[in-house]
């Protein structure tokens, strides 16, 4: 098992990739599909993502792009599927940043 070390406050340091990622969840549309996808816990159809959020494809797909980019969601591809699902790991980090700084 993979150990997660914190960093003491005094190492607490800003990263552009930590900025990319609040960014991409600056947006209303972001917003809520990543926290469609929290709420899932599991990967889940575009289809299904798009049925949730109610945005044309072509949009969530630039949203969906926007997220997997900043390290928010990965994606897999089945034939002609894709799924989505939170990288986990990247979401602790910028959770446990956030909170160190409070």
């Amino acid at each position: 098992m993979k150990r997660v070390l914190t960093p003491t406050r005094s190492e607490l340091r800003a990263e552009a990739i930590h900025a990319e990622a609040f960014q991409a969840l600056a947006h209303l549309t972001r917003l809520q599909v990543f926290f469609f996808l929290v709420r899932a816990g599991e990967e889940v159809a575009v289809g299904e993502i798009q049925e949730a959020v109610e945005v044309p494809g072509p949009t969530l797909s630039h949203h969906l792009d926007v997220l997997r980019r900043a390290g928010l969601v990965q994606s897999r591809k089945e034939e002609r599927y894709i799924y989505y699902s939170v990288k986990r790991d990247t979401v602790t980090t910028l959770c446990r940043l956030l909170t160190m700084c409070c």
